[in-house]
């Protein structure tokens, strides 16, 4: 791939033929990810919280002095504790070097961490499973944008705006893994659900595009090779296997199992390839590329996989002890006297458990449901006590991945294989305390937030960057795409490369308009 300049980049970024010209420049075909790093995850997950959330009020990086001036006193909500002092806070693990380790407040008795009442154990998943070991926090991002769609692109692409001029992080990674993967995971990119809106694969190929996988029964209809599921095709459901021909004809150098219909289907794109525009001839091979990512999948026949792989395993065998006061679903928490339950997670954590423990799916995006769009005067009482409880469901997810041997790689664990981000489209507004000594609650989009990494080849027990007390993002190191260094409040685009970079992407092997650095310590070495 050549390693381009960014002038030119940007100058086909803004012209009419940007597709056309970014894939005759090699930008648009997947690159072969490097055997030797085998240390490497060859997985992403995402998991989005809608609505905009206060990270502050989870991993704490502000400095002890500092929290009063933003964090309310101790109080309650829906018979939850809610909000802490300083004294209160502490770190999951002694520091590592130079940075702010993992802080947050210890709502739990120690002694007994499944109490209730005056004690709450929400958060407390990250010290049960141990997951300092491999995560860090980037702190202070500006989204660059307060808009809920805007931000929430941005979120995915690192540039804000009405539509993508980026593909989503997802589809970068699924097509940088394709050629490696794409005998093994035909469904390179899988979106269990989105509240918010799905990320797109802007300019990419076919197989970088979402395929929307809700459950396994809404599978059936679509993608199950059982004749039971699906009688209309009962003897022409006979596969033969073969070369793999683009939509030119010319051979990929793989293979292809299809059926009589799927071989004709595939080579309906020939005889119009060339005879119009380079639009039109884009379109087509997007078409054929589909209909061939079909194949593949059904040939595979995910649904019979999917059945006999288990998702939620140890957190239903071995139940942390913590868990015992809540309801039953393992991926649920309880406020009060029981007046709340978050109830809906279970299915939706089970087929991303599915996914990547079958070995199904390089890129999986999950919502995590509860919408944190509040704007009310309890707007930060809400964030905090219900914020921690989804926080803690995504620590029983890292620590079922931490539990599970990754697939095809002895000694590995899924987590060690897979880079798992935890964000929301921005943050919401920052308490502040007024000359009186009372405290200002608004609750407001903001554009500043964080992004939790998990997993593999990344940095353990980190806090990276860290805000202001009215919630403004600070300098950070970062190395820019160019390769020199600065200091600077970090981006939704420095965001994305950091990722790419844990990836094992190289910065000439993507590009984002606007501008591109990787934020220093969030990757490990």
């Amino acid at each position: 791939m050549p390693n381009t300049s960014r002038r030119t980049l940007l100058k086909w970024a803004l012209g009419a033929g940007q597709l056309a010209l970014l894939d005759r420049a090699g930008l648009l075909r997947s690159g072969v990810a490097r055997a030797a790093d085998a240390d490497l995850p060859s997985r992403l997950v995402v998991l989005y919280i809608p609505g905009g959330f206060r990270p502050a009020y989870y991993f704490t990086p502000m400095e002890d002095a500092e929290i009063p001036l933003c964090v309310p006193p101790s109080g309650g909500y829906s018979s939850e504790p809610a909000f802490f002092d300083a004294s209160k806070v502490v770190d999951l693990a002694p520091a590592n070097g130079p940075y702010k380790p993992l802080r947050t407040w210890q709502s739990w008795n120690p002694q007994n961490p499944a109490a209730r009442g005056s004690y709450s154990p929400l958060m407390y998943g990250y010290k049960h499973f141990a997951l300092h070991e491999q995560l860090s926090v980037m702190h202070g991002i500006d989204q660059g944008t307060n808009d809920h769609a805007s931000a929430f692109i941005s979120a995915m692409c690192g540039v804000a705006g009405s539509d993508y001029r980026a593909p989503a992080l997802h589809s970068v990674i699924a097509n940088h893994l394709y050629e490696r993967y794409r005998e093994t995971r035909p469904l390179p990119f899988v979106v269990v659900s989105g509240e918010r809106g799905t990320p797109l694969g802007m300019g990419l190929p076919s197989h970088a595009a979402p395929v929307q996988v809700p459950s396994l029964e809404a599978l059936k209809p679509m993608l199950s090779g059982k004749p039971a599921d699906n009688a209309w095709w009962t003897g022409l459901d006979a596969r033969t296997e073969g070369p793999e021909m683009n939509a030119r004809g010319q051979p990929t150098g793989s293979t292809l199992k299809t059926t009589t219909v799927e071989r004709y289907s595939l080579t309906r794109a020939q005889p119009f390839v060339g005879r119009s525009t380079a639009k039109v001839d884009n379109y087509l091979e997007g078409l054929h590329g589909s209909l061939a990512s079909v194949s593949r999948v059904l040939a595979t026949d995910v649904v019979s996989l999917l059945e006999t792989t288990k998702g939620i395993d140890t957190l239903k065998t071995n139940r942390p002890a913590y868990l015992s006061s809540y309801l039953n679903e393992t991926f649920t928490y309880t406020f009060g006297n029981a007046n709340f339950h978050l109830v809906g997670l279970d299915p939706r954590m089970d087929m991303a458990l599915r996914l990547l423990k079958s070995d199904l799916a390089t890129s999986v995006h999950v919502s995590l449901q509860l919408d944190f769009d509040t704007h009310n005067g309890s707007g930060h009482a809400f964030s905090c006590a219900h914020g921690r409880g989804l926080m803690d469901c995504v620590a029983r997810f890292l620590g079922e991945m931490k539990a599970t041997p990754a697939p095809g790689k002895p000694g590995k664990t899924l987590l060690d294989d897979t880079l798992v981000m935890v964000m929301s489209e921005f943050g919401r507004s920052w308490a502040y305390r007024a000359n009186d000594g009372s405290y200002g609650l608004p609750d407001d989009h903001h554009p500043y937030t964080s992004v939790v990494f998990a997993g593999g080849n990344v940095a353990p027990n980190r806090q990276v960057g860290t805000y202001t007390t009215r919630g403004l993002g600070t300098p950070v190191d970062i190395i820019e795409e160019t390769g020199q260094t600065s200091k600077r409040v970090p981006r939704s685009a420095d965001v994305v490369t950091t990722a790419l970079r844990i990836m094992g992407m190289e910065t000439h092997e993507f590009f984002i308009p606007g501008g591109y650095g990787e934020v220093v310590g969030i990757r490990k070495g």
